[in-house]
């Protein structure tokens, strides 16, 4: 049930539905994202419109899509209008006003999509252009409502929500945040040269001590033995008729023991992660940003190895720790990398314990690298 952030032009999206930020009286403004949709229809949508008249803040309502063929319906959701010049106590009722009509703008487009039947939507960051409401803050809610969504989801349904902006337009993350990443990952590369012209000189390959709180730990670490080859046939299906809401059933293995000591593969040290942390399979995939049937396929295909994306999405999902993320990653094929910004920039939250992918996501998005989880058309 995953989430994800595109470039591109929102009337080329092949989706169920696509989404439009307009106003009450539903009349097209401006030269964004309505505008391009209104071009794109044709003008039998402004007539639809007209015959329904108006729509209050914070609600949807939906037509057909005309012109685009590529999708089967518009939503027509109408944001909060940010207010400007305002103060004090009277600053703070308008901000949480306009913030409680974002959420309920976010809220009836999933419920209205639901009802509908799409298994796919796109929208661009409602209220985030003409009316000028903070477009990390518009981020924040589309991405919190949209996880509350997906979780509401009954075991046989999903939907693949897509955030779309247009051009070299940016999440606008918090600037204090992308500092500090960018911080980590370049002292990171100071400690790793050091390290390495200490290893030159002294002809030792033991770590440096540095102090510092995001130090990673050191020290022995054991690793699992190579896997055997007859490990890939062994029958390790979880029955794909369980709830999703179920926990995942106790294999042979005793989950108090080591995870190194686990003779998995990626796939199945996921599940006996999910068992040892008592995590169901919904909260799993929602956390970690991965449908349903992706999953199945790391599992039931073993030969088609993952993408680094996928499994560090999933070591946010199960909320792993550097050196237990580490495994992850060789249990795949994979290791993190002190040379490669998304590897260090994952590093830095995992380090940090911040684990919303969706924050990791809009760091990577702002930095122009590949995004955690289902990768995105």
């Amino acid at each position: 049930m995953p989430l994800t952030i595109v470039r591109n032009d929102i009337t080329k999206m092949e989706v169920d539905a696509i989404v439009n930020s307009t106003n009450e009286q539903l009349k097209v403004g401006g030269y964004g994202v309505d505008a391009s949709i209104h071009y794109a229809a044709g003008p039998e949508l402004a007539d639809a419109l007209r015959k329904i008249g108006y729509c209050p803040t914070g609600s949807c309502v939906a037509t057909d899509s005309f012109g685009i063929s590529n999708c089967r319906f518009i939503i027509h959701a109408v944001g909060p209008i940010h207010q400007e010049g305002l103060s004090g106590q009277d600053a703070f009722q308008a901000r949480n006003t306009e913030y409680q009509q974002l959420k309920n703008c976010y809220r009836a487009i999933f419920a209205l999509a639901k009802e509908k039947g799409c298994e796919s939507i796109a929208l661009p960051l409602i209220s985030a252009g003409a009316n000028q409401v903070d477009k990390y803050n518009a981020y924040s809610f589309a991405t919190s409502e949209a996880r509350a969504f997906l979780r509401s989801l009954d075991d046989d349904e999903e939907m693949m929500i897509y955030l779309v902006l247009y051009g070299s337009e940016t999440l606008g993350i918090s600037r204090m945040l992308n500092d500090e990443v960018r911080q980590y990952i370049s002292e990171a590369d100071v400690k790793e040269h050091r390290q390495k012209m200490q290893s030159v000189y002294d002809g030792s390959s033991a770590p440096i001590n540095y102090s510092t709180s995001l130090q990673r730990p050191t020290g022995p670490r054991r690793r699992p033995e190579p896997r055997s080859p007859l490990k890939e046939e062994r029958e390790y299906a979880v029955s794909s008729s369980l709830p999703l809401s179920a926990p995942l059933p106790c294999a042979s293995i005793a989950p108090s023991s080591s995870y190194e000591d686990q003779d998995l593969s990626f796939a199945e040290m996921c599940e006996w992660w999910c068992r040892e942390k008592k995590i169901s399979k919904h909260t799993f995939y929602t956390r970690s940003n991965i449908s349903r049937a992706a999953f199945w396929n790391l599992k039931n295909k073993p030969e088609q190895a993952p993408r680094k994306t996928t499994v560090l999405a999933c070591a946010i999902g199960l909320k792993l720790d550097i050196d237990q993320t580490e495994d992850l990653l060789k249990r795949a094929g994979l290791v993190l990398s002190p040379y490669y910004a998304l590897d260090k920039t994952v590093e830095y939250f995992i380090i940090k314990k911040r684990y919303n992918i969706d924050e990791i996501n809009a760091v990577l998005y702002d930095n122009d690298l590949l995004l955690l989880g289902s990768s995105a058309k």
